[in-house]
């Protein structure tokens, strides 16, 4: 990884999934002494601006990191949406960086799933009134090829959510360029229930001391929450994209402000409980790739009984 931590680019990539505690993990990480984190967390540099053009791919991707070291020798971005453009991204960074270290932070599809659809109503990316049967619906008939987008009048990047979490047709494609000792597979629901451990492996990955996590504060971030007052949640959403850059390298800046936010216009943290129709919809959806993902990742065993 030397030689691309010297260009400026990164050599550590948490690369999926949505919904899955990347953010945590990104911004404990950022804190520690020996990495240097993007500027913004989600580059999206290789699903959005990657061009092909070797000169000004490094110029623009070394645009998301400032001052990187011989003292912060570990160069990370987190841009959970590689997972599901796998087919294109995996080959994109392999270009690019073919040394870089890779990390999919993979949770219950099902319940990431159910997540993300509560997550992106609070955003106010899917409408309020959708009910998650409804949204089961549509994403199965863009799945299946019966409608469009513009038929079902929600975003693609939304309708395939339910495909993305079919990791193993995804991840393939990163165990198709790059060797297994540069790939890491990790569980959200291990992340949940020992965060400390959890860290100290990833570190044993990227070759740096887990001590600094020993008495470390992990709070969740980013997590799922109904406002109160909506034009005012649709405002912080917009501020909160525009001081990207500068709040991610004052994460405590940042989790203050946050902090007082939701003492303003948080109703509640959290959703109701998925029905028990649409979760045997869904165990009957993933259960062949949750085989597949098991047979690719071979020993490690998933965590989810589904």
């Amino acid at each position: 990884m030397k030689e691309i931590s010297e260009i400026g680019l990164a050599n550590f990539i948490i690369a999926g999934t949505e919904k899955a505690g990347t953010t945590s993990v990104f911004t404990y990480l950022s804190t520690h002494p020996s990495v240097c984190g993007s500027v913004v967390k989600e580059t999206d540099f290789f699903r959005n601006a990657y061009t092909g053009d070797r000169e000004k791919d490094i110029t623009n991707y070394a645009s998301f990191f400032e001052n990187p070291s011989h003292e912060k020798p570990i160069i990370m971005e987190a841009s959970p949406g590689y997972l599901g453009s796998g087919a294109e991204v995996a080959a994109r960074i392999h270009s690019l960086i073919p040394n870089t270290k890779l990390l999919f932070i993979l949770r219950n599809p099902i319940d990431r799933m159910y997540s993300s659809f509560n997550f992106h109503v609070s955003k106010l990316n899917l409408n309020a009134n959708l009910s998650f049967e409804e949204y089961i619906n549509k994403c199965i008939d863009y799945d299946l090829g019966n409608k469009s987008p513009a038929e079902l009048n929600i975003g693609e990047w939304y309708l395939k959510v339910i495909s993305y979490g079919r990791y193993a047709d995804y991840l393939k494609y990163y165990y198709q360029r790059f060797p297994e000792n540069q790939i890491k597979i990790l569980f959200f629901e291990d992340l949940n229930r020992d965060t400390l451990n959890f860290m100290r492996e990833l570190c044993d990955f990227l070759e740096i001391t887990s001590d600094y996590f020993e008495d470390y504060n992990f709070k969740r971030i980013n997590v799922t929450y109904e406002s109160k007052m909506k034009w005012l949640h649709k405002l912080a959403v917009n501020l909160n994209s525009r001081s990207e850059r500068f709040l991610r390298q004052r994460p405590n800046l940042k989790q203050f402000i946050v902090s007082l936010y939701k003492k303003v216009n948080q109703a509640r943290e959290g959703y109701n409980d998925m029905s028990e129709e649409s979760h045997y919809r869904l165990k009957e959806y993933y259960k062949p790739s949750i085989d597949a993902l098991q047979t690719l990742i071979g020993t490690r065993k998933t965590p989810w009984d589904i």
